[in-house]
């Protein structure tokens, strides 16, 4: 009797212990940047899984079915990712940093493959944007005229018109 008395108790006592490992609950709350703006399409998923929802256009989230002891990963184009810890809590606040992004000289080549200059075997063209900001103009387009060379720019007529900018024969953009 004894026993089966203290089978029954541990079998009862792993039961309880599973099911809290296994409890899931809604998880709600609000991500903002380090300087106090409402982050719209932060993307926040279960860590190791495909399970995430994304936030409204002032920055909440509502995530159903979250494991009690999940971990959330928040994560936005410019900030830096985070990790939170659920930890059992239903209201989670995040504040996302930032992300400072150093960008090499990186020359973006025909089907928008991007290399470093020096791997290329040809010759590249480069204008800087303080060179473009010298001579005010109405728009880009006129801005690069005689900078590049093999780039044609045509202007259709008076300010405001259109532009069309050929780039040594075939490729053109046009501005209107």
């Amino acid at each position: 009797m004894r026993k089966r008395f203290l089978q029954l108790l541990l079998t009862g006592l792993f039961a309880v212990i599973c099911l809290n490992s296994f409890a899931q609950i809604n998880v709600s709350g609000t991500v903002t940047s380090d300087d106090g703006e409402l982050l719209p399409g932060v993307s926040i998923v279960v860590k190791g899984t495909a399970n995430g929802v994304v936030t409204d256009f002032e920055g909440n989230y509502t995530f159903n079915g979250v494991p009690s002891d999940a971990i959330l990963v928040y994560s936005f184009v410019g900030m830096q990712t985070q990790e939170v810890a659920v930890d059992g809590r239903s209201k989670i606040d995040v504040v996302l940093a930032t992300s400072s992004i150093g960008m090499d000289e990186v020359v973006v080549t025909a089907l928008g493959i991007s290399r470093e200059k020096k791997s290329l075997g040809y010759s590249v063209a480069e204008v800087d944007g303080e060179s473009l900001q010298k001579v005010a103009q109405e728009n880009v387009l006129n801005a690069l005229s005689g900078k590049v060379a093999g780039v044609t720019v045509n202007s259709t007529g008076g300010p405001g018109s259109s532009v069309s900018m050929v780039i040594r024969g075939a490729s053109s953009l046009v501005s209107h």
